[in-house]
Parts: C-alpha cells; sequence; structure tokens
C-alpha cells in the first residue's frame, strides 16, 4: 500500500488552490490539471450553452484538440466504466443526456437523468446544475443541435457517442464553463461523500470512511481503460484459498482512491517517460522538481547559447571531466536546496498486465540525499566525450554547433546505440526496464549491451558517420562506467578518465592508439589528396579488435604509400605522426604486443581519447546546412 499512501500524500502537497485545479508547482510538459476528487479528465466533442432558466442559446464544436480535455464529475461507477450503464453526473455522451437521441446504440437517458435530478434537488445543488436539469428535462437536445446548422455530426456517425459539456450563462456568475467552476467541484463532492454507505478502515489513514468498490480507470491517459486495482471480479475466483470478499485483503477509502489515482494520472501527463504502453515516472511528495531520470545531461544542464557555444569552442586540456563535474555538483545542489531532507522520492513503472489490467513493474522509495547521490553517479560514471549538435539563435536565426561536449547519454540513445535497426518497441521496453535499476540502484550495467554497443562500433563501414560517432561515444561511456562499477566492487582505484592517458600500459589502449594514428595518418594523405574515402584502418577495424597482431601488420604496410605523400606534402604531420607511434611502441610491456588475442573496450577508449587529442574542430553551420547534412 506504500505506493498509494505516497501518491495520497502527493496530492495533498500539490492541490494548491481551491478545487483540486493546482498551480505549476513542476516542470510541466503539457497543461493538465490536478483533478479534484470525485472528479476525473475526458475528452469533449460539442459545448452547449444555456442560460441560467435552462433554455438553449447555441451549440459549438470543439475543433481545438488543446480545449477538448476537461475535469467532469464523475461517480464511482462512470468512473471506472468499460461498458454498461453507468452515467457520469452532468457531462455525457449524447446516447445519456438526449431524451430524443434515437441512434444504434442504446439509450441511457433515464438513468442520467434520474442520477441528475437527485444532485439537483438536494442541499448541495448549484444553479449550473439545476439549470442543465431544467434543460435535460425539455427532451430537445438532439432537435436543437440539428436546428443549428452546424456541422456537429459527421456523416456515418453515430451521434450516441459524442460527449456533451455544458457552459451556462448566469448573471453574477464569473466562471461559466462547468469544467472550470470550483464552487461546482465542490458541489458535487460533498454530495458524492454523502452517497456513500459502505464505512471501514482506510488502510491508508488509518481512519472510518466510505470505502472505494470501483477504482478509477484512465491513468495513463484519457482513452486508457486499464486498472491498477480491480476487486469486484467474484466469478473468477479473484479470493479462492484465501479471502471471501476484497475488503478482508484490504481497503481504501474512495477519496484516497480518487485522490491518488488523480495525482498519479497528474504525474503521469507531466514529467514520465512513455514507451507505448509502458510509463515511468518519477516525483517528490512534496511536488518539487527533480531532475529527469531518462534525460541526457546536456538537458538537466539547460544551458544558455553562450555557455554553449564557449564550452565546444575552447580546447581540450587535461581531463574535461572536472569541469563537468563542476557543473554537474552545481546543478545537483540546486535541486537538494529546495528538498527538504524528510521529503521522499518515488521511483515508479507501469506497464499492461494484461486486457483492462495495469502492473507496477518497478518501485523504489529515496531519500533526497539517495536519491542524488545515485543521479550524480550515474552522470558522472557514464559521462563521456560526443561530437554532438546544439542550437543557438544568432541573429534572429537558428544555427546548430557541431563540436565535442561532455555528458551522459540517456537510456534511448544507449538503447539505439546497442541495436541500431534492430530496435523495436519491445526491445526498446525490455533495454528502457534493465538500464533503470542502473540509474536508481547504482547496479552494474548489464555486460550483453556493453559487448552490443562495442561491436557495433568496431563496425564504422556499417553505419553512417554520425551514427558511428554516437555508438563510439556511447559504447566507451557504457564500458568505462562498467569498469568503474567492477573496480568499485573489486576495491581497485585504476579506473579510465576522459582524457588521454599518455602513461596508460594497457595493452588494449594502447593498441586503440595505434588504431588511431594510422588513421589519422591516411586521412591526412587522403585529404592532401582531394580524395573521400574509408580507410583501411576503418575498413579493418572489426577484424583489429579480434586480432590485433595480425590486423596491425597488414594495416601497417598499407601505411607505406601515405606515409611517402605526406613526407612530400606535409612532412610536419609525418614526423609527429612517426614519433607517437614510436612512443607508443615503446609503451607495451614485453609480450604484450606480440598477442594476438580478442581487444577488450579499452581499446575503444584510447582510440576515440586519441582521436580527440590529435584533432579539435568545432563546426558551425546554419539549419538548413546541417539538417540536408543529417538527411544524407
Amino acid at each position: 500500500m506504500s505506493w498509494i499512501e505516497q501518491l495520497y500524500h502527493t496530492y495533498e502537497s500539490c492541490s494548491m488552490t481551491e478545487g483540486g485545479a493546482t498551480t505549476d508547482t513542476l516542470k510541466l510538459k503539457s497543461f493538465s490539471p490536478l483533478a479534484p476528487p470525485f472528479h476525473t479528465l475526458k475528452k469533449s466533442d460539442i459545448e452547449i450553452i444555456l442560460n441560467g432558466d435552462g433554455d438553449f442559446i447555441s451549440a459549438e464544436p470543439i475543433t481545438n484538440k488543446g480545449e477538448k480535455e476537461i475535469i467532469i464529475p464523475c461517480t464511482e461507477a462512470s468512473a471506472a466504466r468499460t461498458s454498461g450503464e453507468a452515467p457520469h453526473p452532468l457531462c455525457e455522451k449524447i446516447q445519456y443526456c438526449a431524451k430524443d437521441y434515437s441512434g444504434k446504440k442504446r439509450s441511457y437517458y433515464n438513468s442520467y437523468y434520474s442520477q441528475l435530478e437527485k444532485w439537483a434537488s438536494s442541499e448541495y445543488t448549484h444553479p449550473m446544475v439545476n439549470a442543465v436539469f431544467q434543460y435535460v428535462k425539455k427532451g430537445k437536445l438532439v432537435e436543437d443541435l440539428i436546428t443549428t446548422g452546424k456541422q456537429i455530426f459527421n456523416e456515418g456517425e453515430d451521434s450516441g457517442d459524442i460527449f456533451v459539456r455544458w457552459k451556462v450563462e448566469i448573471p453574477g456568475e464569473n466562471e461559466t464553463r462547468c469544467w472550470k467552476n470550483r464552487m461546482l467541484f465542490e458541489s458535487w463532492k460533498h454530495f458524492s461523500e454523502q452517497q456513500e454507505t459502505v464505512d471501514d478502515i482506510c488502510m491508508v489513514t488509518g481512519e472510518i470512511h466510505p470505502i472505494a468498490v470501483n477504482h478509477p480507470k484512465r491513468i495513463r491517459n484519457s482513452a486508457d481503460g486499464a486498472k491498477l486495482i480491480s476487486s469486484n471480479d467474484e466469478s473468477g475466483f479473484t479470493f479462492k484459498g484465501r479471502f471471501l470478499t476484497a475488503s478482508q485483503s484490504a481497503t481504501v477509502s474512495a477519496e484516497v482512491s480518487q485522490k491518488a489515482h488523480s495525482a498519479l494520472r497528474w504525474l503521469i501527463n507531466r514529467q514520465s517517460f512513455r514507451n507505448g504502453d509502458q510509463v515511468i515516472v518519477s516525483w517528490a511528495v512534496s511536488g518539487k522538481e527533480i531532475p529527469d531520470l531518462f534525460a541526457d545531461t546536456l538537458s538537466i544542464f539547460d544551458e544558455s547559447d553562450e555557455i554553449k557555444i564557449q564550452e565546444i569552442s575552447q580546447p581540450i586540456v587535461g581531463d574535461v571531466g572536472q569541469m563537468f563535474a563542476r557543473k554537474l555538483n552545481k546543478k545537483i545542489a540546486g535541486y537538494q536546496a529546495d528538498l527538504n531532507d524528510s521529503t521522499n522520492i518515488v521511483v515508479m513503472g507501469l506497464d499492461s498486465a494484461g486486457p483492462g489490467r495495469v502492473s507496477i513493474t518497478f518501485y523504489r522509495e529515496l531519500a533526497v540525499s539517495g536519491f542524488f547521490d545515485r543521479i550524480k553517479q550515474w552522470h558522472e560514471q557514464m559521462a563521456w566525450h560526443f561530437n554532438e549538435s546544439c542550437e543557438i539563435k544568432s541573429e534572429k536565426k537558428k544555427k546548430k554547433i557541431y563540436g565535442n561536449r561532455v555528458f551522459a547519454p540517456s537510456p534511448i540513445i544507449i538503447a539505439n546505440a546497442c541495436y541500431g535497426k534492430r530496435l523495436d518497441d519491445k526491445l526498446k521496453k525490455s533495454t528502457i526496464e534493465r538500464l533503470l535499476p542502473c540509474i536508481i540502484d547504482g547496479r552494474q550495467i548489464p555486460i550483453d549491451l556493453v559487448d552490443s554497443a562495442l561491436k557495433r562500433a568496431s563496425n564504422k563501414c556499417g553505419m553512417d558517420y554520425w551514427e558511428w560517432a554516437r555508438t563510439l561515444s556511447v559504447a566507451c561511456s557504457l564500458f568505462r562506467c562498467h569498469s568503474i562499477r567492477s573496480l568499485n566492487i573489486n576495491h581497485f582505484k585504476n579506473e579510465y578518465t576522459m582524457a588521454l592517458e599518455h602513461e596508460r600500459t594497457d595493452r588494449d589502449y594502447l593498441y586503440g592508439r595505434l588504431l588511431a594514428i594510422a588513421e589519422q595518418i591516411e586521412e591526412a594523405a587522403l585529404y592532401a589528396a582531394n580524395e573521400k574515402r574509408e580507410t583501411s584502418a576503418a575498413r579493418l577495424m572489426q577484424r583489429f579488435a579480434d586480432y590485433p597482431f595480425s590486423t596491425w601488420r597488414n594495416i601497417e604496410s598499407q601505411l607505406v604509400p601515405y606515409k611517402s605523400r605526406l613526407q612530400a606534402n606535409r612532412p610536419g604531420t609525418l614526423f609527429k605522426m612517426k614519433n607517437l607511434l614510436d612512443e607508443i611502441h615503446a609503451k607495451f610491456q614485453p609480450g604484450d604486443f606480440e598477442k594476438d588475442s580478442r581487444l577488450s573496450g579499452a581499446y575503444l577508449l584510447g582510440y576515440h581519447c586519441q582521436r580527440l587529442d590529435l584533432a579539435f574542430k568545432p563546426k558551425i553551420e546554419s539549419e538548413t546546412e546541417s539538417e540536408s547534412e543529417n538527411n544524407n
């Protein structure tokens, strides 16, 4: 019951205004209100305008998609409605609220009318409710819609599915829209509380309250029919061998269930990661902003254009990981400053468990300090060099800057790098689920993901250059993080850094440096001759990873004509490259160079760091130029 308790407390913390329409306490992706208890979200199709006496004024079809979703009063039964007769109290489909409906669907007017009459005649009524009741009672809704002459009914469509919302123009009433009137929300809330009859102990609050029998659906979106809690199956052996009734297993009050599901729906809409039916959401129970678990570090930094240009344009000196760590520490400290140590951070994963059911696939509650320690650890250990673009605004024109930036890739980038074109929705979902404990629990990176990225990064000829460059960076990122976490387990401290380590004598690392220099020699010779083709080092990269010594002999022999060309055109470059080759050869331990066994991922670290050390050329292109390059 922990998850529903945390969601209930989140609702209480975040419902800052009357009626449950909350202020924006989080960094939101889109607007959607936090619905009050006994209310739900629904997409409406037409808006009917009445006066205070319940007379028809006009009707308008709702064409703006952003204005379709509204808050409506609901009952326990109507909120959980999948089929059958369970009317919403006010806003409803035409098959419910139109007495003169005569379409293919069954009319449920009588049950809708009866329920609305009870509300309108109670002590908790509202003038807008009375106006709608008086109009519905006349039974002319479809006739009035037709007489407007507007395109309200689509040809061939059954009008019974059209969802109606009401606007009641009452003198002196500031808010005439029923889906935004907070006093109307309160009216229905008080009326609903008086209708509940089964009282029991709520296992969330520990108090005696009316107990929920039907729990809400529409959790992940307004069309989602799956439920997290379902306890009304008395014929499918739900309680066989353990309980006779649902109330013997657990009881939750109707108000707590409504608030918890409303909070979850609100959080998912604003700050969740979605992949089909899979949803992962993290939040602070206090409602304060926290970093996105599935964002790369650059998205978390959210830096200005000036800082982006400065970072890309400056040369790499020493270990740029130090600058990255300072920025990360500063950003994390900013998040923590807004949060109380007593506040919990919750991470929750949801996925479909079957027709009409959604399950909790991942759940963690963490203290603020523990959560940010894990986030910081993930971004520090996964950080690597990426040759990426960033958009800036210059002279009223968007430009893209290409250059080296240090950050930790997002799980989506990792999944794409590991599987490429083989990545389908099912594989993406599985990869995300496997990476989540690595972020939240600090677990080791799955070795098969590391191996897959390393193999793809070694196949340079099989990808476009931009895809290969990103795959190479992700492979280095994964291998370095896997190495660091292995070293932490074994209590070693000799971890790889993000800068070129001139004194490192690892066989695999040195072989990677040799490959980068061979590639640089051939690229420089081809550039001098104005030729564009893949280098021998690129073509033999996969074989080099499997048989480094024998493949290196082939690569070295093929460099002879390119060295001759550089001797004539760029002798300074050749002299530098030869000195580097001699320096690296001298660092091999006796017998290591002659080994022809397969290289580990460390060779890619040496290869990439050596490439960065040899050349750092930021590139600025206009948005149109960069887009055409990406398309190619």
